[in-house]
């Protein structure tokens, strides 16, 4: 599988946690932001590069976990991998639309910049999930 690793920041806003309603899962989405940073030889002075916004989502236990760590422009570390989530949308007349091309970056993991932030990592227990083969089951 390739990866990619994003190093940048949160947006302004809180990485918004919701649960789906088909699955029960945990799905965590926020806006992120990467740019470089470079000394402009003539000044000598630091200037910022125009920001590269993505769509972050994760899902499960890592949207969970991220959701009560993670707060607006923090600077973090994510893992994944771009995916299609284009679709078609469906018109007043009933009508299928012209495709909405849309891509996002699904997180595999994330954490904190330690090169601009402390973090103390507290483990959480594993949850169980509906209808899970390893969960205990009710006894019949």
């Amino acid at each position: 599988m390739n990866e990619i690793t994003l190093v940048g920041n949160i947006g302004k806003d809180d990485p918004k946690l919701v649960y789906s309603e088909r699955t029960g899962e945990a799905v965590l989405k926020f806006s992120f932001a990467q740019n470089d940073r470079y000394r402009d030889r003539q000044t000598g002075e630091w200037r910022d590069t125009k920001p590269v916004w993505t769509d972050v989502v994760a899902f499960g236990d890592l949207a969970d976990n991220a959701a009560e760590s993670l707060h607006a422009r923090a600077a973090v570390i994510v893992i994944g991998k771009f995916v299609d989530n284009s679709f078609r949308p469906v018109g007043e007349d009933g009508q299928l639309q012209s495709e909405v091309r849309r891509t996002e970056f699904r997180a595999l993991a994330i954490g904190p910049d330690l090169r601009r932030a402390t973090a103390t990592v507290t483990r959480q227990p594993r949850r169980e999930r509906t209808g899970s083969t390893t969960a205990p089951q009710p006894a019949t």
